[in-house]
C-alpha cells in the first residue's frame, strides 16, 4: 500500500526510513522533538508520521466539533427560517399550477438587455 500525501507535509517534515527508526530510536526522537513530527519512509514511500503527544492532543482537540458554536449556528438558521413563515405559508396556499410557475419563474436567469 503506497500512501499519497500532499507535497507540503513532505517538503515540511524531516524524513526518516523505517530502517533508520529501529537503528536509531533516540535520533529520531530528537528529530521529532525539535520539529514536532518526521515523516518515516518505507521503500522511499511515505509510510508514517511520528509525532509528540503534544501534536496529537492538538490534532485530536482541532477535530473535535465545537457542540457550543454549532449549536448557535442551529439556533440563527432556525430563526432566519421561522422569519420566513409568511412566505412559505403563502406557497403552502399556493394551487399546483401557481406554485410551478413561480417555481419555473424563480429558476429562470434574470435577462438583461446590454447596453
Amino acid at each position: 500500500m503506497s500512501a499519497v500525501l500532499e507535497p507540503a507535509i513532505t517538503d515540511r517534515l524531516p524524513s526518516v526510513s523505517a530502517t533508520q527508526l529501529v537503528a536509531g530510536i533516540q535520533k529520531v526522537g530528537r528529530a521529532v522533538a525539535a520539529h514536532g513530527a518526521v515523516l518515516i519512509t518505507k521503500h522511499d514511500q511515505p509510510a508514517f508520521v511520528l509525532m509528540s503527544v503534544e501534536r496529537y492532543r492538538e490534532l485530536q482537540r482541532a477535530a473535535e466539533p465545537d457542540l457550543g458554536a454549532l449549536g448557535g449556528e442551529f439556533d440563527a438558521m432556525l430563526a432566519r427560517m421561522q422569519g420566513q413563515g409568511d412566505v412559505l405559508a403563502e406557497a403552502f396556499a399556493m394551487a399546483p399550477e401557481d406554485l410551478g410557475q413561480a417555481a419555473v419563474k424563480a429558476a429562470k436567469p434574470s435577462r438583461r438587455k446590454a447596453a
